[in-house]
């Protein structure tokens, strides 16, 4: 069965906070308004890594955020971004590798429509669950 737009889930309301960017991923952080009150932060923050390549997201686990020397710190399971208004450095490191970028800094209202789709379905289906046919 082919589902209809009746049966798509709603749009979710997102605020894109932060936006980073080099040629070959992005980050993003993102605040999804008009959840139920009493959601839990994790499921309202969101920080994203995509890849631009695999044309995947990874979900970046947030731990804690700071303030150093005029730059922005945030540290993630995965790694940690350090940021001020003109440029952005993220390293990543997994169980296999370690990698270290150099980002712009972009304006959120400059986002590529397309990203912000892949992001709004991405996010469903981590809030929502994947739409199951019947």
């Amino acid at each position: 069965m082919i589902p209809t737009e009746r049966d798509m889930p709603e749009p979710l309301d997102l605020k894109f906070l932060y936006h980073f960017s080099c040629t070959s991923n992005d980050i993003l952080e993102i605040k999804v308004n008009g959840l139920k009150e009493g959601t839990p932060i994790g499921k309202i923050y969101h920080w994203l890594y995509y890849d631009r390549t695999t044309q995947t997201f990874l979900k970046l686990g947030f731990k804690s955020m700071d303030t150093q020397e005029g730059r922005q710190h945030r540290a993630f399971e995965q790694g940690e971004l350090w940021f001020d208004a003109s440029q952005a450095n993220l390293k990543l490191e997994t169980n296999t590798t370690s990698q270290e970028f150099t980002l712009e800094v972009n304006k959120v209202d400059s986002i590529p429509d397309e990203l912000i789709s892949q992001v709004q379905h991405f996010l469903q289906q981590e809030l929502i669950g994947r739409y199951q046919s019947i």
